[in-house]
């Protein structure tokens, strides 16, 4: 181990797998490739990614860190390098935790954020105060993230989930079966409202809001792995949420809540175009943790037939 110019520590670890290699040197290699790249937080990844290789608790690395990897090394290595292409440390896992739960996330699935889970405690608050037996709508579901969410604060909801990638749906199928919602949540494979019938109390979603020129410019992880259709938002960002904004008249019941995701600085426009069509009510824009205008809340006042 040698020091390097910017201070950081220099590992040189061998190829071959037949080597001893220890926890800590995989780790100290692991950190320096990742660094190298511009991961952000190399310490916490490479710790992740050798934690899934070894199956092993936090703890149980932490004791015995001059353990040998031995026929492990191989897998790490080969997970280290590819994050280190700026490939999802999500899709490289296999599973991203959201609120107080896991879930299972693969290749062509959008992985849910923690802005997400600022929308899913706001649906919770929402969904507390509703009838028993409400009907609830999550539309483009992706992992299943926010039906789940709605499913587990209230047992007697009734949870409806669309998306248009079948992919997406069999991965929340998955998810609510491996969390023991298996029969709470309807699953239907939908372009938003197509098919649909009845009416909701409230409809929440994460609709693809990034304008479509930003999108060779965001972080490689997200441009150039995570599905297009579910962050392709138009030229402005607006087309999903304007969609939204005209269909979900037909299936909110009167006052019922409609809840989106909006991206940093669309809230104005959201807003307004809510107030033109002249079909919702007590109108907001909330802040997420960071304080942008992140969770647009609004009542249906004019239900449509």
């Amino acid at each position: 181990m040698t020091g390097g110019r910017d201070g950081a520590s220099l590992v040189t670890v061998p190829m071959s797998q037949g080597e001893r290699i220890t926890r800590s040197e995989a780790l100290a290699w692991a950190r320096g490739e990742l660094r190298r790249v511009g991961i952000q937080a190399p310490e916490r990844e490479a710790r992740l990614i050798l934690l899934h290789v070894l199956g092993v608790s936090p703890l149980e690395l932490h004791l015995d860190p001059t353990a040998p990897l031995d026929g492990a090394w191989g897998r790490f290595r080969e997970l280290v390098l590819r994050r280190a292409e700026r490939y999802p440390l999500a899709y490289l896992l296999g599973e991203v935790g959201f609120l107080d739960f896991t879930l299972r996330v693969e290749p062509g699935v959008f992985i849910p954020r923690p802005e997400t889970e600022g929308l899913a405690e706001i649906a919770q608050g929402i969904c507390r105060s509703l009838e028993p037996g409400a009907e609830v709508l999550d539309l483009g579901t992706g992992t299943g993230a926010l039906a789940i969410a709605l499913a587990r604060c209230r047992t007697d909801l009734r949870v409806v989930a669309t998306d248009i990638s079948p992919a997406a749906l069999e991965c929340a199928r998955g998810n609510a079966q491996r969390l023991g919602l298996e029969g709470r949540i309807e699953f239907l494979l939908s372009d938003w409202f197509q098919g649909l019938s009845g009416r909701f109390q409230l409809i929440v979603s994460n609709p693809p809001y990034i304008p479509s020129p930003l999108i060779p410019g965001l972080d490689p992880e997200v441009a150039l792995y995570e599905p297009k259709e579910a962050l392709d938002g138009g030229e402005d960002g607006l087309d999903a949420i304007r969609a939204i904004l005209v269909e979900a008249p037909r299936y909110l019941t009167e006052g019922g809540w409609l809840l989106l995701e909006i991206g940093d600085g669309q809230g104005e426009a959201v807003a307004s175009l809510a107030a033109d069509a002249g079909q919702w009510t007590e109108i907001e824009v909330e802040p997420d943790l960071c304080g942008k205008g992140r969770y647009f809340i609004a009542r249906c006042s004019a239900p449509m037939r």
